[in-house]
Order: C-alpha cells, then sequence, then structure tokens
C-alpha cells in the first residue's frame, strides 16, 4: 500500500467545500483500489488528496492516483481545481537521521 498526495489549487480561486471529503469519497469505486482517502486543506483554495492504494510499485500508484484525481475532476465529484502533482510524500533527511541515532 502506498500514500500519494495530489496537490489542487481551485479554478477560479475559491474556498474549498466544508464537505469535500465525502464528496470526493463518494465519486470513488471499488475498482479505484483506494483504501482510505484523506483532505487536507491547505489555504483558502489550495487542498491535497491523501490517496492510500493498493498498488504493485511506487510509480503506478502515482500514476493510479493521479488518473483517479483526473477522473474525479471530471465527474465533478470534486470542485473546479487544477492539479499541481501527484507523488509520494517524502520523508525529510532531519527525521530519517534522528532515527538512527
Amino acid at each position: 500500500m502506498y500514500l500519494v498526495h495530489a496537490r489542487l489549487r481551485t479554478v477560479p480561486p475559491v474556498e474549498v467545500p466544508d464537505d469535500l471529503r465525502e464528496a470526493a469519497r463518494a465519486g470513488l469505486s471499488p475498482r479505484d483500489r483506494v483504501e482510505h482517502l484523506a483532505v487536507h486543506p491547505q489555504s483558502a483554495e489550495h487542498f491535497t488528496l491523501g490517496f492510500y492504494l493498493l498498488s504493485d510499485s511506487l510509480q503506478e500508484a502515482e500514476r493510479h492516483a493521479e488518473a483517479v484525481c483526473r477522473r474525479l475532476l471530471g465527474a465533478r465529484a470534486l470542485p473546479a481545481a487544477r492539479l499541481l502533482d501527484v507523488g509520494v510524500p517524502l520523508m525529510p533527511l532531519s527525521l530519517l537521521e534522528h532515527r538512527s541515532h
């Protein structure tokens, strides 16, 4: 299982709706293989979707999260938004160094 973040910005800039998580989850289907979906508002018009996906590889998980996100945008399960980037969040090096001591 992989956690993949998709960062988005509403277009035109509008406030992220309060029911975004429920609306996005309602747009998912079993074939999406999304085990959990988290929504993280970043600012009034920026938000991140956190997809916990079943996948065979990191690259496949990232491609799959992007495809699901684009489908949700096309189906209007999400507010009108531009997909800024998709990727696995990286752990800061300082945390890795701290864990090794």
